[in-house]
């Protein structure tokens, strides 16, 4: 297990807020805390050993997701995400996101579930990927488990933090 990997949220993702990202109201839209998500999803996967050079021998497909929106963020604004993984089994895993400004203010959180595929169709992830998800799961399992996750879980998975 690394260093950062001890009892801590990966950060493994950083952005900017961009003038096209905005909405009606001059503020980030909604659509694209999803897609900070996302991104913030490749990233631990890429952590883990996702070849997406490669994806069609392995990669992730969210399931389900949920977005709490927390505050507003303007242009221009520095961004960076932490991940936990709440759960796992085989073939899925069960994300957790927080996203900040560059003063630590939380922006919004996103949940997600995803489930391995290999061309196509769902399976087990390769046991190296299961090996560093269960390691980084470990690490983190005595963070408090955030306040009203579980929303995308129609089960629990057999490695989880929910109570």
């Amino acid at each position: 297990t690394t260093q950062d990997q001890k009892a801590a949220a990966l950060r493994l993702w950083t952005g900017e807020v961009l003038p096209d990202w905005l909405d009606y109201n001059g503020h980030m839209t909604e659509h694209r805390y999803l897609q900070v998500f996302g991104e913030s999803s490749d990233a631990i996967y890429g952590h883990i050993g996702v070849d997406f050079a490669n994806a069609g021998a392995g990669a992730y497909f969210t399931l389900s997701t949920h977005i709490w929106h927390r505050a507003e963020c303007k242009v221009g604004t520095s961004l960076w995400s932490e991940t936990e993984i709440l759960g796992h089994d085989p073939r899925f895993i069960h994300l957790f996101h927080r996203l900040f400004d560059k003063d630590g203010k939380l922006l919004a959180e996103g949940e997600h579930l995803v489930i391995h595929v290999q061309n196509g169709k769902s399976c087990p992830a390769p046991a190296k990927m299961r090996e560093t998800v269960a390691e980084i799961f470990e690490a983190q399992r005595s963070l408090p488990v955030p306040e009203g996750s579980g929303k995308v879980l129609a089960r629990p998975l057999a490695h989880n933090r929910l109570a």
